[in-house]
């Protein structure tokens, strides 16, 4: 295995605290998480006949944000690290 990988698990593992940080910040419970989830997997189409189209879109964009956020926390502290220690490339 490669060790750039084998440092990203690593850094994926370590930073579990820090993505239930931002869990906390973003979902205000389990259900609002579960619910953005759902909201993700239905069709926009679908979601405005049962008129939640702008709770889909809220959800979805939720669970996008935290996604992003937690691939951005582990991205800069792999090239922040790389850098310092100027192994990895």
């Amino acid at each position: 295995m490669d060790w750039n990988a084998i440092f990203i698990i690593a850094l994926v593992i370590i930073n579990f605290p820090v993505f239930r940080f931002i869990y906390r910040l973003i979902f205000s419970n389990p259900e609002d998480f579960d619910e953005s989830v759902k909201y993700s997997f239905t069709p926009n189409l679908i979601s405005f006949f049962r008129g939640k189209y702008w709770q889909d879109k809220w959800g979805t964009f939720k669970l996008r944000m935290y996604i992003l956020l937690c691939l951005a926390v582990v991205a800069l502290e792999y090239m922040l690290l790389s850098e310092a220690i100027g192994y990895f490339h």
